[in-house]
């Protein structure tokens, strides 16, 4: 479920300014602190997950990958298993009270997902058939400073070097002079033929 959270992530269009890293965690806290109300006094928290600066995974709004998200889940002990249905049903009021819409609810009393009209934080409440109930919080996807980072400077890795090519060494083979052939002599000229001179015959 964490993972759903994470995916759909908005923030606005790609290059916009947003509030800082700091800041969203700070929601998330608020947000997950304000919920524990639909829990009885007693109920214990264990925080199971967390990522102050996590990565903006395959942002919905087509923006920048090179935000980051807040998020915190945490398992809530101590609870009656038979009252889970109730837990469930106070968290829809708990979120239609502070501007949350539902997401999904299925199946109903095991997941429900929220997200905020305003700011666009979104919350989930799950359980499982065990009983353990966990309550998360994540933050749409921010620039760390709040200001968009440069593409260029997002991006700053050298250029490949191009190395030139050489063209290979071609070696011509030295041309054969044609070899001098002796010229058929009439057995006449035999004896007058200067047989050491090669320009006579």
């Amino acid at each position: 479920m964490l993972a759903m959270l994470i995916a759909g992530c908005t923030g606005g269009k790609d290059m916009k300014p947003t509030i800082t890293a700091d800041q969203a965690n700070q929601k998330v806290d608020d947000y997950l602190a304000q919920v524990r109300e639909i829990f009885p006094a007693n109920a214990r928290y264990e925080l199971t997950a967390s990522e102050k600066r996590g990565p903006c995974l395959d942002p919905t709004d087509g923006g920048s990958g090179e935000r980051v998200i807040a998020t915190r889940t945490y398992q809530v002990h101590e609870l009656p298993k038979e009252n889970i249905p109730a837990y469930f049903t106070a968290a829809k009021t708990w979120a239609a009270n502070h501007s949350f819409r539902v997401l999904d609810n299925n199946p109903p009393n095991e997941y429900l997902w929220l997200e905020n009209n305003s700011d666009a934080f979104r919350m989930a409440v799950e359980a499982n058939p065990l009983g353990a109930m966990y309550i998360t919080a994540t933050s749409p996807c921010v620039w760390p400073d709040g200001t968009p980072i440069p593409e260029a400077a997002a991006h700053d890795t050298p250029e490949p070097e191009i190395v030139a090519q050489t063209a290979p060494t071609v070696t011509t083979p030295p041309v054969q002079k044609p070899r001098k052939t002796r010229p058929p002599v009439d057995d006449e000229d035999f004896a007058q033929t200067d047989w050491t001179d090669e320009d006579t015959y």
